[in-house]
C-alpha cells in the first residue's frame, strides 16, 4: 500500500479504504435489512453465525493453520440449528384472517371530524 518510511500507507490509501469500508457495510445493512423483510431475525442471526467459517477457510488455506476441533464442533452444531430452524414452519405467517371488518360507531366519527389537527382521537372499534 505504498509505503512512506514508518508509516503503513499513505494517507489518501488510507481515506481510499475507509470508504470502501464504509460502502459495503452499507450494502451490507441493506441486505440484511431486505433479508429480514422476507424472512426472520433468528435466520439472520444464525446465518450470520456462520461467517466465521469463511475465516477458518482463509486460515486453512492462505495461511495453513487448522482450526481446533472445537471449531468444527461449533460449526456443526450452528448447522444443525440452523437445519431444526428451517424444519419447522415459519414463525411469520400470515395468521391474521383478510376478511375482518373494522368500523367505527357514528360519535366517534363526528368527535373525529371536530378533533383539532395533532389532537389523540380515543375511540371504539369494533371487530365483527
Amino acid at each position: 500500500f505504498e509505503n512512506e518510511g514508518d508509516e503503513p500507507c499513505k494517507v489518501s490509501m488510507r481515506f481510499l479504504l475507509l470508504g470502501v469500508y464504509v460502502v459495503f457495510q452499507a450494502l451490507d445493512l441493506a441486505g440484511e435489512i431486505r433479508f429480514l423483510g422476507i424472512s426472520e431475525a433468528a435466520l439472520l442471526n444464525l446465518s450470520l453465525l456462520t461467517s466465521d467459517l469463511w475465516a477458518a477457510a482463509f486460515s486453512t488455506f492462505a495461511e495453513g493453520v487448522v482450526p481446533s476441533a472445537s471449531y468444527f464442533v461449533a460449526l456443526l452444531l450452528i448447522v444443525a440449528g440452523i437445519v431444526m430452524y428451517e424444519a419447522g414452519p415459519s414463525p411469520i405467517s400470515h395468521s391474521t384472517p383478510s376478511n375482518i371488518k373494522i368500523t367505527m360507531h357514528h360519535a366517534d366519527t363526528e368527535h373525529a371530524t371536530n378533533a383539532k389537527k395533532g389532537e389523540t382521537i380515543g375511540g371504539h372499534v369494533e371487530m365483527t
